[in-house]
């Protein structure tokens, strides 16, 4: 049965008998996992520190009311969310947000399993007033506080242990630094002191940032209406409110005076040109009126006006190119000192209504485009990335190629200067042909109109800028302000709880279907049916005894009515039917336990009350019981008399029952096989089927020796014992290799152990049929509440 009992059995077909009984066992199974599981998360959520997370909303709006009132469009107020989204997610903002909240000193309550930053919410606080050694930067320092406002702080440092004295609301100070520690209740504090571990560090700048920042959240909502969400998660909630609420501050503070100094760089620029043009003016306006006051020249008219008009017009042509090539210079050097800042488009307005003003703006245009998809690619990937350094390499060649274009313009305007500049020497020279005089005259008032008209059209130019500057308002605005939460985000309690409670019922109901699918006991008489040959011969049902017995032993009387005295008689009647002159009856199970000896006591017994003498042998010698169930020794059996020791007579006991003797199995010997097999054992068996009617033999379990085999075989009436819900079904294969290997010619089975409170039972016989028929019970054998089966 070795390897037989290691072969698996699955339960592919739907039987309510197995299900019920794997319910009755197991029903607990699902309870118990919800009841665990329930454990663990309240545990989980216990020794889990909770995660609070605070928001804002905000839009980025820029009203340019100047747009209106003069038809230009301000620079400024040209917004975009990506920039602005990549500026709320530098570190560059972070710290100034941070740097805002005062942290250079973070306090801490260590209890047995967690630590908690007390972020505004101590019994305790610290000011610091001068740290001497950088490297006490993140080095706990713990308060211990002494009594009479008397604290210790003890802390580690270049592997020295070191402890200072002091007091509370006093200056502490040694080499390493000098604080004070502030308390606005002792009370309080010396409870807190008590429950767990205090202690605070000095926070290093980059580190703190580099622990901070990655609980910040910024999400756009809608890219259309401009607005974004700024949220932070951290295990403290008020300081989840002073971090998004500092984030909120610094992005207004600083994106208002990006702009403001913006605007007045343009202002400056223009305010620095008009200064020049005004001295020439000056300059120009004093020299013809100090010639027309030492020449006496009145205004000239005539034939040199035309003269005058054609150099007027190529020395405005030549101011302008003048004016370009100076512009141009400008950006030019501005673009080598911030050729890869964002902000390089603002030097757009500049260059507005010069000539190159088209094909310039459209490469600066990309090259803002590509330092943008630089600043996002930043936050995914490293420096070093492929994609970052080909970005890289395509932002340089664009820089180089704006810097040639802007070459080519300048060689260009200077060709052109030179040109005009020639065409006037050619034109100064049809002057000198006039009279000296009238043309310095001209010449002076050429110059005069000429700075007279530029300073008017830079003059506008300011006005109209400083216009459209006042009109525009930046007009970002918080929608919704940030609030200290009450309920954390993480972990989700009920979530949890459903969560663990669900895992706990599914293993639990997991386990009851793998019990149904592996169940290996046989259930009810049909399950056994089902297992064993056709030819196997059936007998009957023994229910279950429900009195309480130590060992198996005589349970039926003459008079009874019980079920299991029906029941007896039941197979004694279907004995009758299958070999009516059968004298010995071998009786034997798979293992120890099914019932055998109890099966063969209440048959022997039943069969005594219907006046046959009959004789009970036990053969089981290596744990014989039945000497237990009539309450005698077991000094001389059959292992005595198969040896010699003890005569047949002396080993014969009578019982209570009329008609029924016993011989028990004697001592243990050392070879059980031996003598079950030997001749000495057939010849006693002779000699009690002359003194007997019927002779029933307590086998040993087949199913663990063989000893009991060939008395299977050569008994005229084989019986072959399954309990119910204790016998696996693995067992019914020993029957078959009785019938294919030990060439058993017939087998009768009887089903011990069955629960009959719950339905009627049924019981058969002979040739593999079987009937099944309610019987009445004494008062006194009806079960009142279901116990445990006690029978052997």
């Amino acid at each position: 049965m070795g390897s037989s009992e290691r072969k698996i059995i699955i339960n592919k077909e739907y039987n309510p008998h197995i299900l019920s009984s794997v319910l009755r066992r197991n029903w607990y199974w699902p309870l118990a996992f919800i009841f665990l599981f329930f454990c663990f998360a309240f545990l989980y959520l216990r020794y889990t520190k909770a995660i609070y997370s605070s928001n804002t909303l905000i839009q980025i709006e820029n009203k340019d009311q100047a747009k209106d009132v003069l038809n230009m469009e301000n620079i400024n107020s040209k917004s975009n969310v990506s920039s602005e989204i990549e500026l709320l997610k530098s570190q560059f903002l972070f710290e100034k947000a941070i740097d805002k909240l005062n942290m250079n000193v973070s306090l801490f309550s260590k209890g047995k399993i967690l630590t908690e930053e007390m972020y505004r919410t101590s019994s305790f606080n610290v000011q610091p007033y001068s740290l001497n050694d950088s490297a006490l930067c993140n080095v706990p320092i713990y308060v211990e506080y002494m009594g009479n406002n008397r604290i210790r702080l003890n802390y580690e440092l270049h592997g020295q242990k070191i402890s200072i004295n002091g007091s509370l609301n006093d200056v502490i100070q040694n080499n390493h630094f000098k604080i004070v520690v502030k308390t606005a209740s002792i009370g309080a504090f010396k409870f807190a002191s008590e429950a767990n571990q205090l202690y605070f560090v000095f926070n290093e700048r980059k580190a703190l940032i580099d622990r901070l920042l990655p609980g910040l959240i910024i999400v756009p909502i809608n890219l259309e209406a401009k607005t974004i969400e700024i949220s932070y998660q951290a295990y403290n909630p008020v300081l989840c409110n002073d971090i998004v609420s500092a984030i909120t501050s610094a992005f207004f503070e600083y994106d208002e005076s990006l702009k403001k100094q913006s605007s007045d760089n343009i202002l400056q620029f223009i305010e620095s040109q008009l200064d020049s043009l005004a001295l020439e003016l000056k300059l120009s306006k004093d020299s013809l009126t100090d010639y027309q006051r030492s020449s006496n020249l009145p205004d000239p008219e005539g034939i040199t006006s035309e003269l005058n008009g054609n150099i007027s017009k190529l020395k405005d042509q030549l101011y302008t190119i003048e004016d370009e090539l100076s512009t141009l210079r400008m950006v030019s050097g501005k673009l080598k000192a911030e050729p890869n800042r964002l902000e390089i488009y603002k030097i757009l307005p500049e260059m507005l209504g010069k000539s190159y003003e088209s094909s310039l703006s459209k490469q600066i245009e990309d090259l803002h485009q590509m330092l943008e998809k630089k600043e996002d690619l930043l936050f995914d990937v490293k420096p070093d990335n492929s994609v970052i350094v080909n970005l890289n390499q395509r932002i340089e060649g664009k820089i180089q190629a704006i810097k040639r274009s802007m070459s080519v313009i300048q060689e260009r305007l200077l060709e052109n200067a030179r040109y005009i500049q020639s065409k006037i020497g050619v034109l100064d020279g049809q002057y000198f042909q006039l009279p000296e005089k009238k043309m310095e005259f001209n010449r002076l008032k050429s110059l005069q109109d000429l700075n007279e008209k530029y300073y008017t059209m830079l003059t506008e130019k300011k006005a109209q800028y400083a216009i459209s500057n006042a009109g525009y308002a930046p007009t970002s605005r918080v929608l919704s302000k940030p609030y200290v939460p009450t309920e954390p985000v993480s972990p989700n309690r009920n979530l949890i709880y459903i969560t663990f409670v669900f895992i706990g019922l599914l293993i639990g109901i997991t386990l009851i279907v793998f019990k149904y699918l592996t169940y290996n006991e046989i259930n009810n008489l049909e399950d056994l049916k089902k297992l064993l040959p056709a030819n196997v011969n059936f007998l009957g049902s023994v229910p279950n005894v429900k009195k309480h017995m130590e060992f198996s032993q005589i349970v039926v009387h003459e008079s009874s009515k019980s079920r299991i005295a029906e029941t007896m008689r039941s197979i004694r009647a279907n004995l009758s039917f299958i070999n009516s002159q059968g004298k010995v009856i071998a009786i034997s199970s798979s293992v120890s336990g099914e019932g055998k000896t109890f099966v063969a006591l209440n048959l022997a017994g039943i069969i005594a009350m219907s006046g046959k003498k009959t004789v009970i042998i036990d053969l089981d010698l290596r744990k014989p019981k039945v000497h237990l169930g009539f309450n005698v020794d077991n000094v001389n059996g059959m292992s005595n008399l198969i040896i010699g020791q003890s005569t047949l007579e002396e080993c014969v006991r009578k019982s209570v029952v009329e008609n029924l003797d016993f011989i028990p199995a004697g001592e243990v010997p050392p070879n059980p096989s031996e003598l079950i097999l030997s001749k000495e054992f057939n010849l006693i068996l002779e000699k009690l089927k002359t003194m007997y009617d019927t002779i029933i033999i307590d086998n040993p379990p087949v199913g663990l020796v063989s000893d009991g085999v060939q008395l299977l075989a050569n008994a005229d009436i084989p019986i072959y014992i399954f309990k119910a819900n204790y016998s696996k079904r693995i067992f019914a294969e020993r029957v078959n290799e009785l019938f294919e290997v030990q060439q058993i010619k017939s087998l009768n089975v009887i089903l011990n152990g069955v629960d009959t409170s719950r339905r009627s039972y049924g019981y058969g016989y002979g040739y593999g049929r079987s009937y099944g028929q309610g019987y009445y019970e004494e008062d006194e054998d009806r079960p009142k509440k279901k116990k445990k089966n006690k029978s052997k």
